[in-house]
C-alpha cells in the first residue's frame, strides 16, 4: 500500500504508535505480571532494549523522509538501479577531435610548490600517489576567508613546467571537503580515469564554502541573518579563489581547461558557476543538484525569486557556451523535478547531457557512479581534459 511506503507519513505514524505501545508494555503492564522477579526484570529489560531500537529506527525513518536517502522499500533493500538512456538537450557536446596542450609562462613559485609560502609547507615530495592538502585562502575582494583543499597529481612535482586543467569541487550541505578526500577519494577517481586513458592529469580544488551548518548556497547574499555572516561566495570564487589558483599553480586561462563539479547543494554551485560564468568554467558536472537555491531555514540570503540565481531564466536568456553533464536518480524528489524544468530552457550553444538511474534516492552511493562517468565525459568533450596520448 502506498500509504505505508518508506517515505510516507503512514509508515512513520504506524512506527511511532508501535514504539509507544511497546514502551507502555514495558513500564506499565510487565511489572504487574505475576511472574518471578528475575524473569520479570529480564523480560522488561529486553522490551526496553526493543524500545530503544524502535526509537532509533523512528529517528532514522524521519530523517530519511526529510533527506530522501532511500525512497522505497526496494531501494532500502538494495534493489538494483537501472541505468536509463542518455538524454541530450541544446547543442551537442561534440567529441574531442584533438587534445590541446596547455601553455603559458611558469613562475619560480609555480615550478617549485614546496617552496611556495602559500602552501605552508604542506606538500610532500614522498607521496606515492597524488596528495591532498588544505590551506586557508583569504579573499581580498570578497573580504571572506575559507579553507581550500587541493589535490595534486603525482606528476605535478616531477614535471615542473607542465600545466594542468582544473576541476573545482563543491560539497553538499551540510558538508566538508573531507567527503571528497575520504569517503569518495575523488583524487583516486581522477587517477583511475587517467590510467584508463579517459582523462589527463588534473588538479582538484575544493573550497569549504558550505561548512558545518553554514548554508551559503554559493551566493552573494543581500540579507543579514543571526549567527552567520552574509556570504559573498560567488565573489570569493570568481574574484579571489580562481586568481589565487592561477597565481600559485601551473594552470591555464582557457575556460575549457576549467570544470566545476558538485553534488546536492554543491551541484547547484557547480551549475551556477558554469551557467553564470562561462568565461571561467567551460564545463559543469552536476550530481543530483538543482537549479535554484534551496535555502536552509534561517539562512535565506536573498529573495526566493532573485533573478541572479534563477538558472532556468539565465540559461534561457544568455544561452551560455558551456557543457553541462547531469546525473541523478529519477525518484530523487529534490533534484529530478528541478532538472525537468531546467532542461526545457536549454538551447544552443549550451549543451546539457543527462544520465540517470530509475531509482536510488538522494545519497552518496547514487552520486559516486555519476562522478566516475562524468570524468570520462569531461575527457571526451573538452580538448584540455582529453588525454594527450
Amino acid at each position: 500500500m502506498q500509504i505505508f511506503e518508506l517515505t510516507e507519513w503512514g509508515f512513520l505514524i504506524a512506527l511511532w504508535v508501535f514504539t509507544a505501545l511497546v514502551f507502555l508494555l514495558a513500564v506499565v503492564f510487565l511489572p504487574r505480571l505475576p511472574t518471578r522477579r528475575l524473569i520479570s526484570s529480564v523480560v522488561q529489560a529486553v522490551v526496553m532494549l526493543l524500545v530503544s531500537v524502535l526509537i532509533l529506527v523512528s529517528v532514522a525513518a524521519y530523517l530519511n523522509r526529510q533527506n530522501s536517502w532511500y525512497t522505497s522499500w526496494d531501494d532500502l533493500a538494495g534493489g538494483s538501479a537501472m541505468a536509463l538512456p542518455t538524454e541530450k538537450y541544446g547543442a551537442p557536446a561534440h567529441g574531442v577531435t584533438k587534445a590541446l596542450a596547455l601553455s603559458g609562462s611558469v613562475t619560480d613559485e609555480q615550478r617549485d610548490p614546496q617552496k611556495n609560502p602559500a602552501f605552508q609547507n604542506k606538500i610532500q615530495d614522498t607521496a606515492a600517489h597524488g596528495q591532498y592538502f588544505t590551506v586557508p585562502v583569504a579573499g581580498e575582494t570578497s573580504g571572506q576567508t575559507y579553507d581550500v583543499m587541493v589535490w595534486l597529481p603525482k606528476s605535478y612535482l616531477h614535471d615542473k613546467d607542465k600545466m594542468y586543467p582544473v576541476i573545482m569541487g563543491f560539497t553538499g550541505f551540510p558538508g566538508s571537503p573531507q567527503t571528497y578526500s575520504h569517503s569518495l577519494d575523488y583524487g583516486h577517481m581522477i587517477e583511475q580515469a587517467v590510467d584508463e586513458g579517459k582523462l589527463r592529469d588534473s588538479i582538484f580544488v575544493v573550497p569549504a564554502v558550505l561548512p558545518g551548518t553554514y548554508d551559503t548556497e554559493c551566493v552573494d547574499g543581500t540579507r543579514e541573518q543571526p549567527h552567520h555572516e552574509t556570504p559573498r561566495v560567488e565573489t570569493y570564487i570568481t574574484k579571489d579563489l580562481i586568481p589565487w589558483v592561477k597565481q600559485n599553480l601551473r594552470v591555464g586561462d582557457d575556460p575549457r581547461a576549467w570544470a566545476a563539479t558538485g553534488y546536492s547543494a554543491g551541484g547547484y554551485c557547480s551549475a551556477m558557476f558554469s551557467v553564470k560564468h562561462p568565461d571561467l568554467f567551460g564545463s559543469g558536472l552536476v550530481q543530483s543538484g538543482y537549479f535554484e537555491p534551496e535555502y536552509t531555514k534561517g539562512q535565506q540570503w536573498n529573495e526566493s525569486d532573485d533573478p541572479r540565481y534563477d538558472l532556468q531564466q539565465i540559461a534561457a536568456t544568455t544561452k551560455p557556451s558551456v557543457n553541462l553533464n547531469y546525473y541523478s536518480s529519477q525518484d530523487d524528489p529534490l533534484s529530478w523535478p528541478s532538472l525537468t524544468k531546467f532542461r526545457d530552457h536549454v538551447a544552443g550553444p549550451t549543451s546539457l547531457t543527462v544520465d540517470s538511474v530509475a531509482a536510488g534516492g538522494h545519497r552518496q552511493d547514487v552520486w559516486q557512479p555519476g562522478m566516475v562517468k562524468s570524468l570520462s565525459w569531461l575527457g571526451s568533450t573538452s580538448p584540455f581534459f582529453a588525454p594527450t596520448s
